[in-house]
């Protein structure tokens, strides 16, 4: 045999293998196709039963502590601007705590039996009006007399829903270091 025949049978077996793995291929990838189309699609998943799954609030809702500790957070904050006679963040945080007073009367209007809502209203009402009266005239001591009446009030509402171990007074220091209750510079 010359050198150019065992060339040529040499690419004839090349030839002949390629073609069988090429067959074989498609073989296994028909095989695999005609599988599926005969394989019964899966069952859809079952839904879980409601007593496997407790029944979840669609929305997160803060708890009455929750709203209190934002309130506490303006309550500081409004002492420390005032203290500051930065009256526009005292205005600020006066209307930021008045609005979650509001959100507490309207979405935990009852705690433990306890009518938080009005209790709310009835305590905070006229030292709210005395402050916002106060940063109005932008008056340190006015405010002071005010926001030491709402302080009180706080605690009074505290010890009736017997939670009279929350005890709630102005601030010594700012807690907020991340934070200038200076009034801004024009």
């Amino acid at each position: 045999m010359t050198s150019s025949s065992k060339m040529g049978a040499k690419r004839a077996v090349r030839v002949t293998i390629a073609t069988a793995l090429v067959f074989t291929f498609a073989l296994m990838v028909g095989a695999a196709v005609q599988s599926l189309a005969q394989t019964q699609p899966p069952a859809p998943p079952t839904a879980p039963s409601k007593q496997a799954v407790p029944d979840l609030p669609k929305v997160y809702m803060p708890g009455l502590g929750e709203f209190m500790l934002v309130i506490q957070t303006h309550h500081a904050k409004l002492w420390l601007a005032a203290k500051a006679r930065n009256w526009p963040l005292a205005t600020y945080q006066l209307s930021e705590m008045k609005e979650v007073f509001s959100d507490v009367e309207d979405l935990v209007p009852i705690y433990k039996s306890v009518p938080v809502g009005q209790m709310i209203e009835a305590i905070t009402t006229g030292a709210v009006a005395e402050l916002e009266k106060a940063v109005d005239e932008k008056n340190l001591a006015k405010f002071t007399t005010a926001y030491n009446k709402l302080t009180a009030a706080c605690n009074d509402c505290h010890k009736a829903a017997s939670r009279g171990f929350i005890q709630i007074r102005r601030p010594t220091h700012s807690t907020f270091a991340n934070e200038n209750f200076a009034p801004a510079r024009k």
